[in-house]
């Protein structure tokens, strides 16, 4: 184990060394210099993580698949891309970098007033001195944190104009759980960045949380006819409880996408009452013809795409044109 630690440890200073911090110090921006470091391993990360869906999650399509190839499989290619620039960007660190000097200002602020802002350490005091069990409370925060921003992304018109690219896919595999306009991203992440700083969350804790994180919601999209069984299903969410999320819905299921929210952990959806469990297949997608056209086109058109239908959304007055009937969240 040392040796992989030392191997990765090398790797990252090489990386850093001999393309990031040059370019740091050509363009004057030195004061980058720890946040460019972060960054690299970061992308490190996003290869892993590339790599075990490539190659770990990709062997269970092949050999188990719920749906057998067909002509959507050319569907696939655009999520690919998606994951390749989701998994390798740096966006999500970039932001809780720069939002930590700022939490720090407002903790020190709210002192100055006599107020101790919430801190997870400061309600349960022994947490600090269990690395996992720490771990595993801020994990589950940030995964409640996560249910209920999914559901507001549901509950919005204007969010869901952005959250329905991801809806729109009708051939669902481990790619498709990047497949999101790069706004939309933006929002969730600032937001989840912003309270992960709140509860406590460090840097090394975020970017764990957020690989194992997304890990399990790359599978959770697998295209597998497999599962967790009756209780690992109540665990942890797998591709049979999140498929149910993206089925299409039909007369007799209007309501169907407000279920099964939580990215990793079902028990937010058993508490607050939004989750289904059943063995039923359903096919995926949306069944609003405009937004259904996102299939038939690659990443820049679904991203112009995408910023037009949250224009009409955010003003009802803008002209639709008669390939685009409006669109509708899916009902409370």
């Amino acid at each position: 184990m040392r040796v992989l630690t030392d191997l990765w440890v090398d790797t990252q200073a090489w990386l850093f060394e001999t393309f990031v911090s040059p370019l740091l110090f050509q363009f004057g921006l030195m004061a980058w210099y720890e946040p460019g470091y972060s960054a690299v391993e970061f992308v490190m990360l996003g290869v892993v993580q590339i790599a075990i869906i490539a190659i770990g999650m990709r062997f269970f399509e092949r050999r188990w698949p719920l749906e057998k190839s067909g002509p959507d499989d050319r569907l696939i290619r655009v999520d690919q891309i998606y994951t390749v620039l989701n998994k390798l960007g740096v966006v999500p660190l970039a932001i809780f970098i720069l939002t930590y000097p700022l939490v720090q200002h407002i903790e020190l602020l709210v002192r100055s007033w006599g107020v101790a802002p919430p801190r997870l350490e400061r309600i349960l005091p022994g947490l600090g001195d269990n690395a996992l069990a720490s771990f595993l409370v801020y994990f589950f925060l940030y995964d409640f944190a996560a249910y209920w921003l999914h559901r507001a992304q549901h509950r919005f018109g204007w969010w869901w104009a952005l959250h329905s690219l991801h809806h729109s896919q009708r051939r669902m595999t481990v790619w498709t759980d990047d497949r999101n306009h790069v706004l939309d991203d933006l929002l969730i992440t600032l937001a989840l960045v912003l309270f992960s700083q709140l509860v406590g969350v460090q840097p090394g804790e975020y970017v764990m949380i957020l690989m194992i994180g997304r890990l399990v919601e790359s599978w959770s999209h697998a295209n597998v006819d497999m599962s967790f069984g009756r209780l690992g299903e109540r665990l942890l969410v797998g591709p049979r409880f999140h498929r149910l999320h993206h089925a299409l819905s039909t007369p007799e299921e209007r309501h169907i996408q407000d279920h099964n929210f939580a990215p990793v952990f079902p028990i937010w959806d058993i508490l607050f009452g939004t989750a289904i469990y059943d063995n039923k297949h359903r096919p995926t997608g949306v069944d609003d013809a405009a937004v259904d056209h996102d299939n038939g086109r690659g990443w820049i058109a679904q991203q112009v795409t995408v910023l037009g239908r949250l224009t009409r959304a955010l003003l009802p007055g803008v002209r639709r044109s008669s390939m685009q009937p409006g669109l509708r969240p899916p009902a409370e």
